[in-house]
């Protein structure tokens, strides 16, 4: 049911991230464009040791993924902060006809797990603040808001 991406996800990875990218466009038109990461950006990811998308499928088809990747704290190197490595979720991914039975949830159980094995002791995402849907979803699986990030607009 789940496994890690290979180069030959590449195209079926590459459809669902630009699905949503739509949607992020969206919510927010200033930031995102309705065009996903390229298809460099995920092989790189595909290809790199401190990444992977964990992918599910039904029937050889790619019904969602989760992109996770080890990451160090910019402030690593200042006594006053604890915590040098962490998991990052990218994204979460899965097909509208899919949804609310249960993948997402699967997903970042195994999105724990991944990071369980390289020992990291938290993980973290972002989301738009008007993703409602999403904020309830990861709300739902335990993330918790820990910082907010602002942003003004000068031009």
């Amino acid at each position: 049911m789940t496994r890690i991406a290979s180069e030959k996800d590449i195209e079926q990875i590459y459809n669902l991230n630009t699905e949503l990218f739509i949607v992020l466009n969206s919510l927010n038109d200033k930031i995102y464009n309705p065009i996903g990461f390229p298809k460099q950006f995920i092989d790189i990811m595909i290809k790199s040791p401190d990444s992977d998308y964990i992918i599910i499928e039904d029937d050889d088809k790619i019904i969602g993924y989760v992109l996770i990747e080890k990451r160090e704290s910019p402030y690593k190197t200042y006594e006053s902060f604890k915590e040098d490595e962490f998991a990052y979720i990218y994204e979460v991914v899965i097909l509208p006809e899919y949804r609310l039975k249960g993948y997402g949830k699967y997903l970042i159980e195994e999105a724990q797990k991944w990071a369980k094995e390289r020992n990291l002791k938290s993980i973290e995402l972002n989301v738009l603040s008007n993703n409602y849907s999403a904020i309830a979803f990861y709300e739902k699986v335990g993330f918790q808001n820990y910082q907010i990030k602002m942003r003004k607009n000068i031009s």
